[in-house]
């Protein structure tokens, strides 16, 4: 796991709640460093002075940091366009990590361990952290510093419509809902009615401080929507998920969405099983969130930390990486330029802190196909010795110089838009996904949907020969290329066949 793929602050767990809150400036701008606890709202009610009071006069607490996050969410449950529910809600939690310093063996060494408290009105015991001191003490980590006083980026994050009045921004959302999935409550294929939706409008706040002195917060909004599409009737029926999220309406284009969903699960009327091959694959919508991954983790400082990173700054990002160590691969496509950006406007992996209460940077950490830098955590930075970039961020890759309609040219080739789950592994960098919604484009140019099958390969040799689009995708975490492409992928579905066209 690399430094990035640390929980951001203030992002729980689940998957419908995710950033964070402060102090708002008269620009928009949401972060600033310094008093949140005087704010009239948010986890201003959350005595953290208390907290942090008890944290300073506990015994064998050698450090920690504290973060309240506090969620305000209104939400819209419908099954077909009957509302089935409508809540609000307000949550508070408080997650401390207590810090110890011991010696062991002659060295000092440095535990760790968390616990969280939730309610109206957080509240910690001598208890709780007795039990936390007593946890740390059986780890031993070399010892590292936590962040200090620092000034914070501020960012747009929180949208002043979602802030004012949550459920205007939802009555508009669902309308444009229903507008786009078009038809009425029959099941007929043509139309792909709306057989179930949620909408969720979050404010978040977070507040971060920490025993050396850091003390920041900022105020995020989140709206959440999660939708499924029918066609057909009966036995033939079909279903398509969609699952969106964004800081505001704009990012969200649930209409659009919508639209794409409702020509997918009709095209799934008539999808057919791949036939297995070796093709070209463009990887697209959903497919682009994560396929980046296994570059960012061994560009991490922890990966060079625990000794599994294959990048060497200033060398070839594919250099070394089939056995051959000093070796670069011959690349044949487009070279890749790949960064982490905790700061872009309106992004979900936008955040101006991390949860240790570092400040975050954006770091570029392959350029033109060679690794520059990487990202790191204060704790790692601080054993490698090289400045901290903060955990977390959204992945931004440089766009290439072939239109999208060119890169599905020249067929046969499978354009993958949503698989079932689709992580390459972090550390090997293979990958296996199976299909949910995917389009085989022969050499005639004929389109066939396919759906179940599976492609599969590996980052560091697939990327020696991959082309980007001219186009750009702007997705929760994502601002790239709306399409990549892989050659030499391996399809696996149906025994015998051709894909069509050919």
């Amino acid at each position: 796991m690399s430094d990035r793929e640390h929980r951001d602050p203030g992002q729980p767990e689940g998957r419908k709640q995710r950033e964070k809150p402060d102090v708002q400036q008269p620009d928009g701008k949401t972060a600033v460093a310094g008093t949140a606890h005087a704010d009239s709202d948010a986890t201003a009610d959350i005595n953290l002075e208390r907290i942090t009071r008890a944290l300073r006069q506990a015994p064998g607490v050698s450090g920690w940091v504290v973060q309240a996050h506090s969620v305000d969410s209104h939400q819209l449950y419908r099954v077909f366009r009957g509302i089935q529910a409508m809540r609000a809600s307000r949550t508070r939690s408080v997650q401390i990590t207590v810090h110890t310093r011991t010696m062991r063996d002659g060295k000092e060494v440095q535990g760790e361990a968390g616990f969280t408290v939730t309610g109206p009105d957080p509240r910690i015991t001598p208890a709780h952290i007795a039990r936390a001191v007593e946890r740390a003490g059986l780890v031993a980590n070399p010892p590292w510093t936590l962040p200090g006083a620092a000034s914070v980026a501020a960012l747009e994050l929180e949208d002043p419509r979602i802030a004012a009045d949550p459920r205007a921004v939802i009555a508009d959302l669902t309308v444009e809902m229903d507008r786009a999935a078009g038809g009425s409550s029959s099941r007929s294929a043509s139309h792909s009615p709306l057989c179930a939706s949620e909408l969720f409008a979050e404010r978040h706040r977070v507040t971060v401080c920490t025993s050396e002195g850091f003390e920041a917060s900022y105020r995020a909004t989140d709206l959440f929507a999660e939708f499924v599409l029918l066609a057909g009737s009966g036995s033939e029926s079909v279903e398509c998920l969609g699952i969106r999220r964004a800081r505001r309406p704009e990012e969200l284009d649930l209409g659009g969405t919508v639209e794409r969903h409702a020509r997918w699960v009709a095209d799934r009327l008539r999808a057919t099983l791949p036939a297995t091959a070796t093709l070209p694959v463009v990887f697209g919508e959903e497919a682009l969130d994560t396929l980046f991954d296994a570059f960012l983790s061994h560009a991490g400082a922890r990966s060079r930390y625990e000794g599994w990173s294959r990048l060497t700054e200033g060398k070839s990002l594919l250099g070394g990486n089939l056995g051959n160590a000093g070796d670069d691969l011959q690349i044949k496509g487009d070279p890749l330029t790949l960064g982490v950006d905790p700061l872009m406007p309106w992004m979900h992996g936008s955040h101006p802190f991390d949860a240790d209460g570092q400040p975050c940077t954006p770091v570029t950490v392959v350029e033109r196909g060679r690794f520059v830098r990487r990202t790191a955590s204060r704790r790692f930075a601080d054993y490698l010795g090289i400045p901290a970039t903060g955990s977390g961020g959204n992945t931004v890759v440089a766009t290439g110089g072939t239109p999208l309609a060119d890169l599905l040219a020249d067929g046969p080739v499978l354009h993958a838009l949503r698989f079932s789950t689709f992580h390459p592994n972090a550390i090997t960098g293979s990958f296996s996904g199976e299909l949910r919604t995917a389009y085989l484009v022969g050499k005639d140019g004929s389109v066939q949907p396919v759906v179940g099958g599976s492609v599969s390969g590996n980052v560091w040799t697939a990327f020696a020969d991959a082309h980007f689009s001219t186009e750009t995708a702007v997705r929760a975490a994502y601002r790239g290329p709306a399409g990549v492409r892989l050659e030499g992928v391996t399809v696996a579905g149906g025994a015998g066949g051709s894909p069509p066209g050919q």
